[in-house]
């Protein structure tokens, strides 16, 4: 398959060359989180594995006023379900009677971060809700907890009462070594199948957007090939960016597979554009395939996700 863009001036080239030469360094703040979330990961399947813990990570749940949110880490064992927020702060915090955390960074300056104890909460409550819906009689038993995960971070010495418990990362690693022992609850299982996470763009020269692909921008050929699939999909993308490669006919090459073994390519000498609802924007953005390393794109969500 090939997108549009034969038949190029040389001043055209000259500046798609420029444009697939641009380089998106990390977004070092967001990098670090995700860094500290993929770490309590590992250790969460390490520590649970003897025990029959499963892992569930960034998992997204519809919103009845609108969009899916997302919790940061489900793990479960038979019937027992911990919901955890996790927070990598350095510095110290304090927790207002009100429910609002306001963090004091090393660094100087502070940030509030609202009612996180209240948002997981009500996470969970949405959880429970979705599954108590399709399954009426299971005894599914939720848990509410935020961890706090940074070996830093100063504690205050009291804490109101919060909807959801505090903890630290010892103890939350204490606990799945100490607890479980069950296979996950079936229906449960079947529940947390139909949850979907964020999609990924990993731009050329190490930034990461997540959030929703809407569009692929790769013509209805592509659209309707994706339709059909329900599992994951990665796309890879070869973008020369020699000076030779000004001269090249059909520079770029697109591949899509997904987990079902299905693979099609695309060669390109324009961009196409992908759209994407990148996290924390209001607005949905078109981004250029020319500047596009790679995507993971997440599996469908079932309709109860």
């Amino acid at each position: 398959m090939r997108c549009s863009g034969d038949g190029l001036g040389l001043k055209r080239r000259w500046k798609l060359w420029k444009k697939r030469r641009v380089v998106f360094p990390p977004d070092e703040i967001h990098q670090a989180g995700e860094n500290a979330e993929l770490r309590l990961e590992k250790l969460c399947r390490a520590a649970g594995k003897a025990n029959g813990w499963s892992v569930y990570p960034s998992v997204r749940i519809p919103d009845p006023d609108g969009g899916r949110r997302e919790i940061d880490l489900i793990l479960v064992s038979g019937t027992t379900v911990l919901v955890v927020e996790q927070k990598h702060w350095s510095g110290r915090f304090e927790v207002f009677d009100n429910g609002e955390f306001l963090q004091h960074r090393n660094k100087g300056g502070s940030h509030n971060h609202a009612t996180v104890a209240h948002r997981i909460a009500r996470k969970a409550r949405l959880l429970e809700e979705i599954h108590r819906k399709r399954y009426p009689d299971n005894k599914m038993s939720f848990h509410v907890l935020v961890a706090m995960t940074h070996q830093r971070l100063e504690w205050p010495e009291k804490i109101p009462e919060l909807p959801a418990e505090m903890i630290n990362e010892r103890q939350l690693l204490e606990r799945i070594q100490q607890t479980g022992r069950e296979k996950i609850d079936q229906e449960f299982f079947e529940t947390m199948d139909g949850f979907g996470t964020w999609d990924e763009v990993h731009m050329h020269g190490g930034l990461k957007l997540k959030g929703d692909l809407l569009d692929f921008g790769l013509g209805s050929g592509v659209e309707e090939w994706d339709r059909s699939r329900e599992r994951e999909l990665r796309a890879t993308s070869e973008h020369p960016r020699s000076f030779l490669s000004i001269f090249k006919d059909m520079p770029s090459q697109i591949t899509l597979s997904d987990s079902g073994g299905r693979n099609i390519e695309i060669k390109c000498k324009d961009g196409p554009m992908l759209r994407m609802h990148v996290v924390g924007q209001t607005n949905s953005e078109d981004v250029d395939w020319m500047q596009i390393d790679g995507i993971l794109a997440s599996k469908k969500p079932a309709e109860w996700g």
